[in-house]
């Protein structure tokens, strides 16, 4: 049976979990500091502090989880190759015109004043909450490749052919 095997970079670090009912593998930030902030418009490389090894034909591939999304905090590259050795880094980017501040301070413990203050300063992201999600795909190491002439491609039928963005009219 194939198997995923990670490794903690760091102690503190949570491995990547998930309900059985759930594609996602719920995957945490993990970093020294007590916050981190990502500007507006921008996007950072946060730190989760896992390694892995993932089967030779599998990979995961990264996606945004409801509660990041739905706070224009979205994902910028995505896949996780089953060669990569080295610490998974969730590139973050922040869509919104506040900075995005992922905190280990429980805002909610706070007084009201303060807590409203940082919350109007910042969308705020705990950071015990998994920031995105990793979906475990196969890879289809069997298929052959070669290369033909653009000329030679255009012959294989296709109904979009070389249509771009908005040309199939759906």
């Amino acid at each position: 049976m194939d198997k995923i095997h990670f490794a903690k970079i760091r102690p503190s670090a949570k491995i990547p979990d998930r309900e059985i009912w759930n594609a996602g593998l719920d995957i945490y930030p993990c970093f020294d500091e007590d916050y981190m902030i990502i500007p507006p418009h921008s996007t950072a490389l946060v730190p989760t502090g896992i390694a892995s090894i993932i089967p030779i034909d599998y990979y995961i591939q990264i996606y945004e989880r409801g509660s990041s999304g739905s706070k224009g905090i979205k994902y910028s590259a995505g896949v996780i190759d089953s060669s990569y050795r080295g610490e998974w880094f969730l590139a973050t980017t922040n869509i919104n015109d506040k900075p995005v501040l992922i905190t280990k301070l429980e805002i909610d413990k706070l007084d009201n004043t303060v807590k409203t203050l940082i919350e109007n300063a910042y969308i705020v992201y705990p950071y015990n909450k998994a920031l995105f999600q990793g979906v475990v795909h196969s890879v289809n190491n069997q298929l052959e490749r070669d290369e033909i002439t653009y000329s030679e491609l255009l012959d294989f039928p296709s109904e979009r052919g070389s249509g771009k963005l908005g040309s199939s009219g759906k």
